[in-house]
């Protein structure tokens, strides 16, 4: 018996679930043949009490150095069983799975217990090669970056200062308050109202304004951002302050001076501005700024200022910072409805989108409130609202997702029309009108107090002499209809910005397939990002409302305070780098999408917050000097070696490499009693890229008929995975092997019924090879 490796295997009979199909008696007459096993205990629970004095008692009797356990799911009692195999390290232990992946999807009992086996000498084998290891203790800076100064980052910014972090809260626009300050009202469903949007979100961004903790730097982008044991070193670049906000004093007499004009963004363009101009008169900073697209440089601002508060000469100001966090809160944009002429906007001054509609309306809009028929000037006798502009649209320029704010949005503008000009028809065109929950209510009082619904979304507008057409087929009624109408309101699909775009490619954040960033786990996580340490809020993440944006953004606050305030122990599987086989060529360093390496003194190093241990630096590495800690190749080979042990001559084997999606997925066929085929071993890994060609060649030329990878298909490197299989697949070709013996799939939790019907297919495959 090896000195190294003292090896003791308890054998859970889990009630009855395990045992009841599985005879324990015959594979602990089996295991009793490996001299390396000096120890084998059987317990009805070993989960209880019980069961953890048996097992700490094995332990300290024999001098066990290694433990295997073979119960259920490590996802479930993995954790227990790290307790209870003290004083070893919890990591000297394997816990192969016999119930959910055994015993409750294969009713013969023989398979079963073959299949059993199989799976306890893979943890035996895998066990030998396991490492001492400790979870790393992480203290990050205390402070924060938040992009973008809307609702949701003024939000976060506040109760971040509250909680004691220095915040720097950067905003591309010279003004804050984002979408919510333009809107003019917002719906308040329990009350029946439309309230000033200002009135409530300035209490918020006074609060901001007069917290120490709070540094706001407006004009100013992320310019660059890398990652620093555990922290953010990030570039700041703002533009430059024309205008001295220390000195300027508001007179507006450069404004009144300045003989340049540029579309008012503040206004949707529905009228124009000086190049020096105040956002809007309420704007924070309240302070002029100067927009240098439009800028002549003539000087006839710095003439009249009184307090030479103007450089024309300024240049962009670098900042650069170190933060323990970072927040995207960078806001959503609207979709371009030039790209839907056929609803006229390009062409038609009377076709306004939903925003243009309530800065007319605004009282602090470019007709102090009043609603008025641009071309005109008079009051609309009908209003025709469009929903669904470049939402839930196929055409390839569109977006299929609904946007789930226009609806009320159309409906409190309609009913804000209905209340100041009860003369003026309004008629809203919809596909399907959303209103969730509360909002419900609101829908019923808008209709009740006479606002026009017609379902069809319409195919044309044309103008003829004064007033507008719409050309509309009911699909309730399934009448087409020609509505005259003197104004059109598109409401247009929330998109993901510019901003946001640019601050996840800075930051290494992965998008979803509709630019919007994505979450770590939609359900789980729903503001961590696949990078920790990067957080996300409001519509940077995906349409909402105000208040889901402001949910989200404490939420934000909450899951940074736990990171900066109550540290970190972070698992130890993470890269680890062979200084003796680095030649710092850096291509780890570039392709490490979590910024998790840098090179430092000469060296790589690895930040333990930010490594999750995927293993693409494995891959791109060419001098084989990278390894993960506690995931050796030597390991992996030997999970694979255990399985094939005892395969006897006449037996299918299909060695399964399953990522943490993928178990999860196979976990739910066993709890669901759903048949697999009894071939079926699967190996858990990370990531399914931590799956080499040597490990396959291996499996496929020492005893398995085929290798089966289960891929979670909105993994970031979901094409790269698929195009490395074909490339080992042409492999395997050269060596002489089948490459249908290798196969890839696509799986999901939910979708574990898919995932058995996979298995037995490739199962069927490989009998019919093999006949």
């Amino acid at each position: 018996m090896s000195e190294t490796n003292r090896i003791g295997v308890f054998l859970c009979h889990c009630g009855g679930n395990i045992s009841d199909n599985v005879d324990l008696d015959k594979i602990e007459e089996k295991l009793s043949e490996n001299e390396e096993i000096c120890s084998i205990k059987h317990h009805e629970n070993l989960c209880s009490l019980e069961g953890r004095n048996i097992i700490k008692d094995q332990i300290l009797r024999e001098n066990l150095d290694k433990v295997v356990i073979s119960a259920c799911s490590k996802i479930t009692h993995g954790a227990t069983f790290q307790k209870y195999i003290q004083p070893l390290n919890p990591y000297l232990f394997e816990m192969p799975n016999v119930r959910e992946q055994c015993s409750w999807v294969t009713e013969d009992k023989d398979k079963s217990t073959k299949k059993a086996l199989s799976l306890i000498n893979s943890a035996i084998e895998t066990v030998k090669y396991n490492e001492p290891l400790k979870k790393i203790p992480t203290k990050v800076k205390n402070s924060v970056l938040v992009i973008g100064a809307g609702i949701s980052g003024i939000t976060t910014a506040n109760s971040l200062a509250k909680q004691g972090m220095e915040v720097t809260l950067i905003e591309k626009r010279p003004a804050v308050g984002g979408a919510m300050i333009q809107v003019g009202k917002v719906f308040t469903p329990d009350k029946m109202s439309e309230d000033c949007a200002a009135c409530l979100l300035n209490p918020v961004i006074d609060e901001m304004v007069h917290n120490d903790k709070i540094t706001l730097l407006t004009n100013t982008v992320l310019e660059r951002s890398s990652r620093n044991a555990g922290n953010f070193d990030v570039i700041l670049r703002k533009k430059p302050d024309y205008i001295d906000p220390e000195k300027c004093t508001s007179c507006g007499k450069c404004t009144q001076a300045c003989p340049s004009f540029a579309p008012d963004e503040w206004n949707e363009g529905l009228n124009n501005r000086k190049a020096v101009y105040k956002p809007f008169p309420q704007a924070v900073p309240s302070t002029y700024t100067l927009d240098d697209d439009f800028c002549i440089k003539c000087g006839a601002c710095i003439n009249v200022c009184p307090t030479n508060a103007i450089n024309l000469d300024a240049i962009d100001e670098i900042i650069s910072l170190t933060v323990g966090a970072v927040v995207i809160a960078t806001g959503h944009q609207r979709f371009d409805t030039n790209k839907r002429p056929e609803y006229g906007h390009p062409f038609y001054e009377d076709v306004l989108s939903q925003m243009q509609l309530a800065r007319l309306m605004g009282i602090n809009g470019p007709t102090n409130g009043h609603l008025q028929v641009p071309s005109t000037g008079k009051v609309p006798r009908r209003v025709v609202m469009i929903q669904c502009v470049g939402s839930r649209d196929q055409m390839p320029d569109g977006h299929k997702y609904c946007s789930k704010v226009c609806c009320m949005v159309a409906l409190k503008n309609a009913n804000l029309i209905h209340s100041h000009y009860p003369d003026t028809e309004v008629i809203i065109c919809y596909t399907d009108i959303r209103t969730p929950g509360v909002y419900e209510k609101y829908y019923k009082y808008v209709q009740d107090n006479g606002i026009q619904l017609i379902r069809g979304r319409p195919g044309e507008i044309a103008r003829e002499d004064d007033h507008l057409i719409v050309r509309i087929e009911d699909t309730l009624t399934h009448n087409k209809q020609e509505i005259p109408t003197d104004l059109v309101v598109l409401s247009a699909a929330l998109e993901s910005s510019q901003g946001t775009i640019d601050a996840a490619k800075t930051l290494g954040v992965p998008l979803t397939e509709d630019k919007f960033i994505k979450e770590k786990h939609p359900k789980m996580q729903p503001v961590s990002t696949d990078i920790e340490g990067i957080f996300v809020c409001g519509t940077a993440q995906g349409p909402k409302d105000i208040t889901d944006s402001i949910i989200q953004a404490n939420t934000a606050s909450t899951k940074i305070s736990e990171l900066i305030n109550g540290g970190l122990e972070v698992e130890p599987h993470i890269a680890s780098i062979n200084v003796k086989k680095c030649v710092l060529c850096g291509k780890c360093v570039d392709n490490c999408r979590y910024q998790a390496l840098s090179i430092y003194q000469n060296s790589i190093r690895v930040g333990p917050i930010a490594c999750t241990g995927c293993g693409d630096c494995i891959i791109t590495c060419p001098q084989e000097a990278i390894s993960i800690q506690g995931q050796s190749d030597e390991r992996l080979e030997a999970s694979i070696k255990g399985i094939l042990k005892d395969k006897d001559d006449d037996e299918q084997i299909i060695i399964a490499f399953l990522d943490d999606i993928g178990n999860v997925s196979a976990n739910n066929m066993g709890i669901n009693r759903v048949e697999c085929p009894s071939s079926i071993r699967i190996i858990n890994v990370p990531f399914i890229n931590r799956v080499k060609y040597k490990h396959i060649k291996y499996a496929l030329t020492h005893g398995a008929d085929g290798v089966f990878l289960g891929e979670y298909p909105d993994s970031y490197k979901h094409d790269e995975i698929r195009e490395n299989v074909q490339v080992m697949k042409k492999h395997l070709q050269e060596d002489g092997i089948n490459p249908e013996r290798l196969i890839i799939h696509s799986v999901f939790i939910p979708y574990f019924r898919g995932l058995a019907s996979q298995f037995k297919e490739f199962d069927d495959v490989l009998a019919t090879l093999s006949s």
